[in-house]
């Protein structure tokens, strides 16, 4: 991968979860309304998560990840150095937050049924299957893990195995996870098509300049022509309504993220086309741009439980354009630190699962494959 190319991907990584965490912040209870207007672009964020998220796996796939072992310890290492903190974090926010501001907890912003159900299937990433959606108490952006699993999962056995057992692995795959997640699969699936565009057949970078802004005009134009409420209008028709909101849950918009998802590959092959003419001036950012990006992933999945109990203790009597701006910053902030103590140990946590993997294979030695 160029290094422009990845200094651009980690820029929009954390973007993206700059915007994930300020559509929350736009509910009335933080806010008071003053965001209100950036509240229909969280899918349009989870969306590039999604394109982003294909993109590195085939490129780890390609490039590190050479046998199924590698590839299965790397993403549980990735995945449970912020899921098991990020269930950690709630269940504590979540305790103290509802003792001092309990209105703040009433509604669906937090559930908590049969709680023990609800934390083992957040661990085994099983809360989003067919169509059940059981939310981790407060921290709603949980939900894609239970989406990015299992693409991860899908991905593996198109990738690493052959013949028979491929077809049958996914097949078994697609079965347990259901309609719903597969149904967003292709918006993923883009993003590994883009890094084999990107690798082979990328197009000059005059075309790629000019990928890169229609990919922009093209955004705008369809939020701005009102394309996202239009497909989620006709979904309504075709399907019901409450099919699409309750069944499908956070795939309701699955006509707008083929969309977004194709404008999201259009910019990325655009920009990794033209790359080479932007590699000084990204450079030059390229320490802030690491580090910040070294935190995207606690700061998705650290933001909501925090924002909730923040706002229990928050001194202000109300919500002001100063003090969302101040929560704003503190979340942040907060996250930054914790992903220095979460997200940041990932490989230290693959040197115990590889450990682990290695013991058992002393111990059973027919067992499978060799572990590495």
């Amino acid at each position: 991968m160029k290094p422009a190319t990845s200094l651009y991907l980690d820029a929009v990584r954390f973007g993206a979860a700059l915007l994930v965490l300020l559509t929350h912040l736009a509910y009335a209870r933080f806010s008071a309304g003053l965001l209100l207007p950036l509240r229909s672009f969280g899918n349009d964020a989870v969306m590039v998560f999604f394109v982003l998220s294909g993109y590195v796996i085939a490129h780890t796939a390609a490039t590190r990840d050479r046998d199924l072992t590698a590839f299965a310890l790397k993403r549980c290492a990735r995945l449970y150095s912020v899921a098991v903190p990020a269930l950690v974090l709630t269940l504590v926010l979540d305790h103290c937050g509802r003792a001092l501001a309990p209105a703040l907890y009433h509604g669906f912003q937090y559930q908590d049924a049969a709680p023990l159900q609800r934390i083992l299937r957040a661990l085994s990433f099983n809360h989003e299957l067919w169509f059940d959606s059981w939310r981790l108490f407060s921290n709603g952006p949980y939900w894609s893990l239970g989406y990015e699993f299992w693409y991860y999962a899908l991905f593996a056995c198109a990738w690493y195995l052959r013949g028979t057992r491929r077809a049958l692995c996914l097949l078994a795959v697609a079965l347990w996870v259901g309609p719903k997640i597969l149904l967003l699969l292709p918006v993923w699936a883009l993003g590994v098509g883009v890094y084999r565009i990107n690798l082979r057949h990328a197009p000059r970078a005059a075309w790629g300049v000019t990928l890169w802004f229609l990919s922009l005009a093209l955004y705008a134009l369809f939020r701005a022509g009102g394309g996202r409420d239009a497909l989620l209008n006709w979904s309504y028709t075709q399907f019901g309504r409450y099919f699409v909101e309750h069944d499908l849950h956070w795939s309701n918009e699955f006509l707008a993220s083929y969309v977004l998802g194709a404008l999201v590959a259009m910019n990325f092959i655009g920009f990794h086309a033209c790359a080479d003419l932007c590699e000084r001036w990204l450079s030059r950012y390229a320490r802030p741009i690491r580090a910040w990006a070294g935190c995207t992933f606690s700061l998705y999945l650290f933001h909501y439980p925090l924002l909730q109990f923040l706002a229990a203790v928050w001194p202000f009597a109300s919500p002001t354009p100063l003090s969302s701006a101040l929560l704003f910053v503190t979340t942040v902030l907060i996250c930054r630190v914790l992903a220095s103590v979460t997200e940041q140990r990932k490989d230290q946590l693959y040197d115990l699962l590889l450990g682990g993997a290695r013991w058992l294979r002393r111990a059973l030695p027919t067992a499978g494959p060799s572990w590495r």
